[in-house]
């Protein structure tokens, strides 16, 4: 493939979101030599299939690392923004939850506190809030999400790929499937790596609603509650 002919296969995924670094990959694509250039083709593969997957994952990258500044939804979770959806960091350290308080009443604490954010971001979006204007779907990644949590995620309908170890350390493996590359280029390939989407269609329906609301209740029987937190920024 030519230079050309890779250089518009990038600006065809050009977003607003996206725009300044689809500038950043264009000129460094200018700036290689064609020897280079060649090189760098012959380890992505040179194809248009493969050079896409390429640029998603990098895209996929970048905008993750442009969301780093977090903003906080509740008193555990912060949030940052993606081309069509809001990630929603969970916590970074539950080392000391866990020595107090043991697994079950910690997942128990995070999960209610989840779906205390979900409520709070939805009720952003639903009122016109400008960030989350456009975006469709809710997207969480970590190390954080273990077995135990994947299965409370999958039961409130999200939808959920747990990546071992083993698989992101399987070069051929990563290569195939984007978001394990983009697990690798995030968190290294020591971990196991989890990860969880909603769609906004589903959170709004009557059934999830109802489903939410007998989790609530459930956790407010265990004597839990979540604390109000007012200081949402909405810069």
């Amino acid at each position: 493939m030519k230079k050309q002919e890779v250089k518009n296969i990038l600006m065809s995924m050009r977003t607003q979101e996206n725009d300044i670094l689809i500038n950043k990959l264009l000129g460094k694509i200018d700036m290689m030599d064609e020897k280079a250039f060649q090189r760098a083709l012959e380890e992505v593969g040179n194809n248009e299939e493969k050079v896409r997957s390429f640029f998603e994952s990098k895209l996929s990258k970048g905008q993750y690392n442009q969301s780093e500044k977090k903003f906080p939804i509740n008193e555990m979770f912060t949030y940052g923004i993606s081309t069509n959806c809001i990630h929603l960091h969970l916590p970074g350290d539950l080392h000391q939850m866990l020595a107090e308080k043991g697994i079950s009443t910690t997942m128990d604490i995070v999960n209610f506190q989840l779906l205390d954010a979900i409520d709070k971001i939805k009720q952003l979006r639903d009122s016109g809030f400008y960030r989350f204007q456009g975006k469709d779907s809710i997207y969480m990644i970590s190390p954080i999400l273990i077995r135990r949590e994947m299965k409370f995620l999958e039961s409130m309908d999200f939808q959920t790929q747990l990546y071992s170890k083993k698989e992101l350390n399987d070069d051929e493996f990563v290569e195939e499937h984007p978001e394990a590359r983009l697990a690798t280029q995030i968190f290294g390939k020591n971990r196991n790596i989890g990860i969880a989407s909603i769609k906004f269609k589903t959170i709004s329906s009557k059934e999830w609603q109802n489903k939410k609301n007998q989790k609530v209740k459930e956790f407010l029987g265990k004597g839990l509650s979540v604390q109000d937190n007012s200081s949402i920024s909405r810069e």
